[in-house]
């Protein structure tokens, strides 16, 4: 609505503004908590937030080295945000394995400007941030010099990106405070090590990691910046004056998420009460807690090694050496004795699918199940998918183009007593599973607001 307005008026201006954090802007370790305010009166893009930051790695030895993840979010373990001291959306535990499990089903959109879409490799012309040649021995730590900010996060999962509409009158609510919690250490970068003495070239050096390096990384020059409008007359203030009067408060919708994290036998139970389950995601881990060796970087399937990263003897796109992070690498579960894992999900006893799939169904079920049914990576074969993408979703709605819409479960009388199973599992992997919900936020006279998940 405030866009079709804006069409028609005169006296519409835009400004971009820098947001600094309320407590430290350097020198920020791993699990520490990042707070903001938006601006106080004024018309936000809430979706236009952006968290600049630079992040250096450290751990370095004479033969070792640390890395930054595929995908800069994975340095972030939950994103809370609270409106007057009401938290209306605390965010879901496991942001990082939410944002890689989306990227997986609803088509990845990583800037490399910006998101570090991919680990850097050992090689003179391989740093895409910086382009220091990063040798064995050199962590990753790009130069926080003269407030330099290389990396930026402004594509968001929950409230931040899904809120409609996206601008909001921050006037007619109290503060609106983002909570950024940090991820640890040992799952958000990883560590390397080669052969003895201090090689240089990539033949020398294997991507593995030394379980002696202690791994850690560092926040500096952390800001936010946001867009903002502003008018010159009182139409928009005229409009939520009418809606109010109307219907006593206006309504926002949003999505947010629920998470649960198991080590599975076989049969893993949830429930939520809520206004509209849309969708149910379930990251399959290959390894939820990596430590020692199993720090490295993770060769994905398909791809060259570092040694033979000029061998480009593939087919797609997998010519070139590619690696991802153990802690967000999905791979499908091992069958027992053979024969193949079989999956379905039972919500108060219905059935979904109305049949026991198989992984390769599954794939078919999440492609019907994405927000951007033409998003998908090119260069994701099924072997690719098994192996280091496996992510089952299901969906729930029709083709609901926003959070505005309202089309899912509704089990708030009853809460949703729900079961993701898995027949003929050989061990117990664990799984994350997330529960994406349709929410309203409801303001009312006076900055009073309620929400309704």
């Amino acid at each position: 609505m405030l866009e079709y307005f804006c069409s028609r008026l005169e006296g519409l201006s835009v400004g971009h503004f820098r947001l600094e954090v309320q407590n430290q802007q350097s020198n920020i370790s791993p699990q520490s908590i990042i707070r903001v305010t938006l601006p106080s009166n004024a018309l936000v893009e809430v979706p236009s937030l952006a968290f600049h930051f630079n992040a250096q790695c450290d751990g370095a030895t004479a033969t070792a080295s640390t890395r930054l993840p595929n995908g800069i979010d994975q340095l972030i373990n939950r994103c809370e945000v609270s409106i007057g001291g009401v938290s209306v959306a605390s965010g879901a535990n496991f942001y990082n394995v939410l944002s890689k499990a989306k990227d997986i089903i609803d088509g990845a959109e990583l800037d490399a400007g910006m998101d570090h879409p991919e680990i850097i490799t050992l090689g003179v012309d391989n740093n895409y941030v910086d382009g220091t040649d990063l040798t064995l021995d050199v962590d990753e730590a790009p130069t926080s010099d003269n407030n330099s900010a290389q990396f930026c996060i402004s594509k968001w999962k929950g409230f931040l990106g899904s809120i409609e509409p996206p601008i909001l009158s921050t006037d007619l609510v109290g503060d609106v405070v983002v909570s950024l919690f940090l991820e640890q250490a040992n799952l958000a970068v990883m560590g390397i090590t080669g052969t003895a003495g201090p090689p240089k070239s990539i033949s020398d050096a294997q991507f593995v990691v030394a379980p002696t390096t202690a791994l850690s990384y560092t926040l500096n020059n952390v800001y936010f910046t946001i867009k903002a409008y502003s008018m010159a007359d009182g139409v928009l203030d005229r409009l939520y004056a009418e809606q109010m009067a109307q219907n006593e408060h206006l309504e926002v919708g949003f999505l947010q998420y629920f998470s649960y994290r198991d080590t599975s036998s076989g049969s893993t139970r949830f429930n939520v009460a809520t206004q509209s389950l849309n969708r149910i995601i379930v990251a399959h881990h290959k390894n939820a807690s990596p430590t020692g060796a199993a720090r490295a970087p993770v060769l994905a399937t398909g791809y060259n090694t570092v040694v033979t990263k000029k061998d480009g003897n593939r087919v797609l796109g997998l010519g070139k050496a590619k690696y991802i992070a153990p802690y967000t690498q999905f791979s499908e579960p091992a069958p027992a004795g053979g024969g193949k894992v079989l999956y379905e999900w039972q919500l108060n006893g219905a059935k979904y699918p109305m049949f026991r799939a198989t992984a390769e169904d599954l794939l078919l079920i999440a492609r019907q199940s994405g927000q951007k049914k033409h998003m998908h990576d090119p260069n994701m074969g099924l072997q690719q998918y098994l192996a280091d993408n496996f992510v089952s979703c299901m969906k729930l709605t029709l083709d609901a183009p926003n959070a505005r819409y309202i089309q899912g479960l509704d089990v708030r009388g009853t809460s949703l007593n729900g079961f993701y199973q898995m027949y003929n599992l050989a061990g117990t992997p664990t799984i994350t599973i997330f529960l994406e919900c349709s929410s309203s936020l409801f303001i009312s006279p006076g900055r009073q607001v309620a929400v309704v998940a």
